[in-house]
């Protein structure tokens, strides 16, 4: 296996390519096999196989369904940060709450086409479930801000708004 060449007999490392056979390459004669090979391994049976790719599969599915679900929290923090009030960065970050649900739920028969199981069918009702819990929460934040018509004042002209009727304020006692 070494060059038998006066020039590289003396060097171990270098190698000759040429007097090797094709299936010497995993077991040169001059090397051990490492500690736990074995030439003679056993295959796993196909119906193991099987269960374990149908397991992963479910396992998939599942990730994908509850997605949505795992942006809640993310959007419950972001609710808070943005605030109430009427300015351009909270009316984006709103429009962005709706958007999100809103293409994820028309475009799930391309989100599941790949994939199925047993639970196929429950996985995509979580997913739809979980979408529109996204888009109530969008709806919430809306309501906060005063951008959704609720009040009978908001649709009838000669209708007053709602007034309060006490003020709560804190801080220093007002003097009238």
């Amino acid at each position: 296996m070494v060059a038998k060449s006066d020039k590289s007999a003396g060097y171990r490392w270098k190698i000759d390519f040429n007097g090797r056979a094709k299936n010497s390459w995993h077991n040169p004669p001059s090397l051990a096999n490492p500690v736990g090979y074995c030439d003679d391994f056993e295959r796993v049976p196909d119906h193991e196989q099987e269960d374990n790719n149908a397991h992963l599969i479910v396992k998939r599915s599942w990730d994908i369904a509850l997605v949505p679900l795992k942006q809640v929290p993310m959007n419950l923090f972001l609710m808070y940060m943005i605030g109430n009030t009427l300015s351009l960065f909270p009316i984006i970050m709103t429009v962005m709450m709706f958007k999100a649900p809103f293409s994820s739920l028309f475009s799930y028969k391309t989100t599941f086409q790949k994939l199925e199981g047993s639970h196929h069918i429950i996985q995509k009702m979580v997913f739809i479930l979980s979408n529109f819990i996204l888009i109530a929460m969008a709806l919430y934040k809306c309501n906060a801000m005063g951008l959704l018509p609720i009040h009978p004042s908001d649709w009838i002209a000669f209708a007053l708004p709602k007034t309060r009727m006490e003020y709560v304020v804190g801080g220093p006692i007002l003097m009238s």
